[in-house]
């Protein structure tokens, strides 16, 4: 009986952590906007990555600015690198660009933002863009501003679905939308979109702000297609390790659940700008330092 207690007690602490391979992890260019493009993906090759999630913002990577030309030169430096984008990420948590305006301009500009992710997509041979439903004004019904969001994302939806892009639906927190915050807006706003043209995402350090359990986002089931990846506390989207997030038992749930989609860095807190490199060389540490892969 005693060695049946002490095998027991032994079973119980050496727990046997996930491993996911390598290739399903990404990292992310949230935090490289003060160092050029090649950097970024020099950073890729470094750590022996396959897979980059890019951010499309100023000055490395401006939708509103690059041509075909600049696009078709960004493709090569990623192909010469034996780099795959797995999606693109417009910037839509500011102004000018929000699906849920009631500026009607404003509105038609940032449709056209997404639709020049698409076109980037399209040339970086990229399967998946991100999008997010909006913010409408806070003193106004926030069922006209859903509706605005809903009429913008159909559109693109249907356009992204003709040229062979997947939609991956966020939730933001109430500080950046009071229009979808939680995974069960997520899948009423699906519902509403052309069958297949969107899937839901996961942004771990988005549903713990939110103070969110991670099973409602596994009643998504197979139609989880993306997840960014980060610690929190005290800041959102932080390096692995910085923070007190239980990366290794959220990595646990979602495979034995059968996740079978990408994992992208985002740490694009401020502190890490200075030295964004470093950050994404931490995250990979850990993650091997966690048995996650070799």
């Amino acid at each position: 009986d005693l060695q049946r207690i002490i095998k027991t007690k032994i079973k119980k602490e050496v727990r046997v952590m996930v491993q996911i391979s390598k290739e399903r992890f990404a990292l992310g260019s949230y935090q490289y906007l003060r160092y050029p493009f090649e950097y970024f993906l020099d950073t890729a090759v470094l750590l022996g990555m396959q897979n980059v999630e890019l951010w499309a913002a100023g000055p490395s990577f401006c939708l509103d600015t690059m041509d075909e030309a600049q696009l078709k030169e960004k493709a090569a430096q990623i192909r010469s690198r034996e780099l795959s984008v797995c999606c693109i990420t417009p910037e839509q948590c500011q102004y000018p660009v929000n699906l849920a305006a009631e500026d009607e301009k404003i509105r038609e500009y940032s449709i056209r933002n997404f639709e020049r992710a698409f076109y980037a997509a399209e040339i970086l041979n990229c399967p998946k863009v991100l999008v997010s439903a909006g913010c409408g004004y806070f003193n106004k019904p926030v069922e006209d501003a859903w509706k605005r969001s809903e009429e913008s994302l159909h559109r693109l939806s249907e356009k992204a679905q003709k040229m062979g892009i997947l939609l991956v639906l966020e939730t933001l927190t109430p500080l950046s939308s009071n229009v979808l915050n939680t995974p069960e807006q997520q899948k009423e706003m699906i519902s509403l979109m052309p069958s297949g043209s969107m899937k839901p995402m996961l942004d771990i350090g988005q549903m713990v702000y939110m103070d969110q359990k991670i099973e409602r986002y596994l009643a998504h089931g197979a139609e989880l297609s993306h997840i960014h990846l980060h610690d929190s506390h005290p800041a959102v989207h932080m390096a692995l390790g910085d923070g007190d997030l239980p990366i290794c038992e959220y990595l646990d749930i979602l495979e034995s659940a059968g996740y079978k989609g990408m994992y992208a860095l985002e740490q694009n807190d401020p502190r890490y700008r200075s030295n964004p490199r470093q950050a994404d060389i931490q995250s990979i540490r850990w993650l091997k330092k966690h048995g996650i892969f070799d």
